[in-house]
């Protein structure tokens, strides 16, 4: 489970994995199912029932029967919020667009490319997309829209490069989307914008399938926090600060309507001072799968290099990145920082 709609500041960075620079819920939602995936692998170092098997290759392959699905509590952000309000126009009228006012539109005729993508600025602005191509600000630092991302997992796999030493790629069969949304923008938003590319043989295009939930639960005020939550199986439930990328343990009272601007300030303050690295920051991952292959004699190394091992998975990945390209969508933007740990 996931829930955030902010990524860090740029001051916030580090390069030894302890922070989280995505906060919002669809990445937290995928790092945690993730770190799910490593708790199920570490039962078979102790023995205990766990949805994976032992293969004699030293790999771990899922048992049969289980599937894994993606719930949402809207269209992910970027490319699936984006309708052809020219279409719409032809087709309703002028006067009879789309209800769904947080759907975003494009023109046709510009090939449906979309020209805004995510800052991580001081103020949080959370937008769209890959970097354009012809963008330059070397003072901006990118994070990929979660429309970008999942259409990414759902070609090289939601197990990431660490986890590939380890187990064969793993799908979500089936997206479960609450509120309206636009069919048509959803699906070539997951998959649909991805389909002329040329993947490594074991890779290519899935299309999952689309469920509406007509499940409508009370809801909260649309503004945005900095905070985030992030929660599986086997871990506990955390609260991160998303501006510091950070899990917290001290945070201010949810009515300040009373408080003194010095006493937010003291609260600020306080929230900071008790951050510490969330279980589910790269660090303490690399660590966990670290400690699964120690178990297994299987050799270790450090994160980037076994990051680099999973071969296949980053040639599947580099394939995704020449399709987005090609097809003018943008580039994706490099990380900010490499890891060294």
């Amino acid at each position: 489970m996931g829930c955030g709609a902010k990524v860090i500041t740029k001051d916030y960075m580090t390069p030894n994995g302890e922070s989280i620079n995505d906060c919002g819920g669809q990445a937290l939602a995928m790092r945690a199912f993730r770190r799910y995936l490593v708790n199920e692998l570490t039962k078979l170092c102790y023995g205990s029932e766990s949805i994976f098997v032992r293969d004699p290759f030293n790999r771990f392959v899922l048992k049969n029967g289980y599937k894994f699905v993606f719930l949402c509590n809207s269209s992910p952000m970027g490319d699936c919020k984006q309708f052809d309000q020219v279409y719409y126009k032809t087709k309703c009228g002028e006067d009879n667009l789309p209800k769904a006012h947080f759907l975003r539109a494009f023109d046709a005729a510009n090939n449906g490319k979309v020209t805004v993508y995510r800052k991580m600025l001081l103020e949080h602005v959370p937008d769209q997309c890959v970097v354009p191509s012809n963008d330059n600000m070397a003072a901006l630092h990118y994070v990929p829209s979660p429309s970008d991302k999942l259409a990414l997992r759902n070609i090289v796999g939601v197990q990431g490069a660490l986890l590939s030493n380890l187990i064969n790629p793993i799908y979500f069969t089936d997206y479960y989307i609450q509120r309206a949304f636009d069919m048509e923008a959803l699906t070539r938003g997951l998959y649909g914008r991805l389909k002329n590319g040329t993947f490594p043989e074991g890779y290519f295009v899935r299309e999952p399938q689309i469920h509406r939930l007509s499940w409508k639960p009370a809801r909260m005020a649309d503004k945005t926090t900095i905070y985030s939550f992030l929660w599986c199986d086997g871990c506990p439930l955390e609260v991160l600060r998303a501006d510091i990328g950070s899990k917290i343990s001290c945070v201010k009272p949810h009515d300040t309507s009373a408080v003194s601007d010095d006493v937010l300030r003291s609260f600020d303050s306080k929230e900071i001072r008790s951050a510490e690295p969330s279980t589910y920051c790269s660090l303490n991952y690399y660590r966990a799968v670290s400690g699964i292959m120690a178990a297994f004699s299987i050799p270790g190394d450090t994160y980037a290099n076994l990051k680099g091992a999973a071969t296949t998975y980053h040639q599947a990945k580099e394939a995704v990145y020449k399709e987005y390209k090609r097809a003018g969508l943008g580039r994706w933007p490099a990380k900010p920082m490499k890891p060294s740990f």
